[in-house]
């Protein structure tokens, strides 16, 4: 052979080596980018749901959902969207009946009363943490339970009414007592047991993208290839693709 021929030979089967190591590193950036795409596509269904369910936190829940990608050697890629707190995510999808762990009535704090729907506990690390009802005890007083047969039963007690905070309650003194400034407030709803509204559809949002995922990420992949910086694979001089 001679020694252009060999010349010739050396240079092309360098371009075709080249070529190829080009041509894998475009698949892998694509397949990266497709399956990132989509798993943020999913992500972003997910966290629509729950800012449209009407639950009160629902701007908090949404940012509990997340995205996770693992290159797995470039040729593998793979994304995961979870929840970082699935059991509540289940609860509100699943609407399971919920009873106390504790007792006979499970205890559901009166909005009216406690403005954000909930009783905050106090009590930090070695301290015990006191239950809804001894905070309301220490808050307003003695509870008195009222039961009804025929819907939930109530703890009640005698409060006064906050002059400088319209719609709050605080402790009735005696002479607030004699001087009749009270007023019985509900502090507690008492029932058997309660089921959780269905709120939220992630699991027909997860079933969806399981089902759809290798169509959406196949266009995607053809679509991020296609806009590729890198040249076109066997170009000539002239730039043509052969």
């Amino acid at each position: 052979m001679r020694a252009l021929d060999l010349q010739l030979h050396a240079a092309l089967k360098g371009d075709f080596e080249k070529e190829e190591r080009d041509a894998l590193r475009r698949i892998e950036r694509a397949l990266g980018a497709a399956m990132k795409d989509w798993g943020q596509e999913v992500q972003s269904r997910w966290r629509s749901d729950i800012l449209q369910s009407g639950l009160r936190n629902a701007g908090r829940m949404s940012k509990t959902i997340r995205t996770r990608t693992y290159a797995n050697g470039g040729l593998d890629p793979a994304v995961v969207v979870r929840s970082s707190y699935p059991l509540l995510q289940k609860a509100f999808e699943d609407a399971p009946v919920v009873q106390s762990s504790h007792g006979l009535w499970l205890t559901i704090p009166n909005p009216e009363v406690w403005p954000d729907g909930r009783v905050r506990r106090s009590g930090g690390r070695g301290q015990a943490r006191q239950t809804s009802v001894a905070i309301a005890e220490r808050r307003f007083g003695p509870l008195r339970f009222i039961y009804n047969p025929k819907g939930a039963s109530m703890l009640v007690t005698d409060a006064r009414r906050s002059r400088k905070r319209d719609g709050t309650f605080r402790f009735a003194s005696p002479t607030a007592k004699r001087r009749g400034n009270v007023e019985q407030i509900v502090v507690f709803f008492l029932v058997k047991s309660a089921r959780l509204p269905r709120m939220l559809r992630g699991r027909v949002i997860r079933d969806r993208a399981k089902r759809d995922s290798a169509r959406e990420i196949d266009k995607r992949f053809i679509r991020y290839f296609e806009q590729d910086d890198a040249p076109r694979l066997l170009t000539d001089q002239s730039g043509g693709a052969e």
